[in-house]
């Protein structure tokens, strides 16, 4: 072994050793569940709208803020220009919530990410009927990206899109899972 793969062993088992301490010096998270999955829209009325109409989403809370400080615009890397103008949380049958915001701002871009970009996302919500789902959204002109895929252990999906570009997919478990 040559001096360069000594020094380049050494310093990575040094790393190594160090992750794994910091790692495991810490106690987990103590998380249980995803409470809820937020999503910046354009038009909370519309979203509001498509949510529950589409999934019989229900409000729970339905919030104006008023005019946010500075210091959280900068703790949270909002645009200096922004200002939330609304937030609402809807819960749909199972208990799954989705809380939508919608935020106003001559910085803001409006465009939805494309489906590769950093900070892009999708949400993925269960259900039991993935082909009546589908018949579904094509009975309202809902834009639909794929056709169902049923993976190997038997789960099922396909994504379709929000009016305003949000990526959405609907998964169905095997019955043997609780699908």
């Amino acid at each position: 072994m040559n001096p360069l793969q000594s020094v380049l062993l050494a310093a990575s088992v040094t790393l190594t050793a160090a992750t794994q301490a910091a790692t495991h010096s810490a106690a987990p998270l103590q998380v249980s569940a995803i409470d809820h999955v937020g999503i910046n829209v354009p038009d909370i009325d519309t979203a509001t709208r498509f949510f529950s109409a589409l999934m019989g989403a229900r409000v729970i809370s339905d919030i104006s803020p008023g005019t946010i400080p500075d210091q959280w615009k900068s703790q949270f890397r909002w645009h200096g220009s922004s200002e939330l103008q609304r937030f609402v949380m809807l819960q749909m049958d199972g208990g799954a919530k989705l809380e939508l915001f919608q935020y106003q701002g001559s910085e803001i871009n409006q465009v939805q990410p494309h489906g590769d970009d950093a900070g892009a996302s999708h949400v993925a919500l269960r259900t039991a009927d993935i082909d009546g789902s589908l018949a579904t959204l094509k009975r309202l002109n809902v834009t639909i990206l794929n056709e169902p895929i049923t993976n190997t252990d038997g789960v099922r999906w396909f994504y379709f899109q929000a009016p305003w570009g949000t990526q959405i997919e609907l998964v169905s478990l095997p019955q043997s899972v609780g699908g």
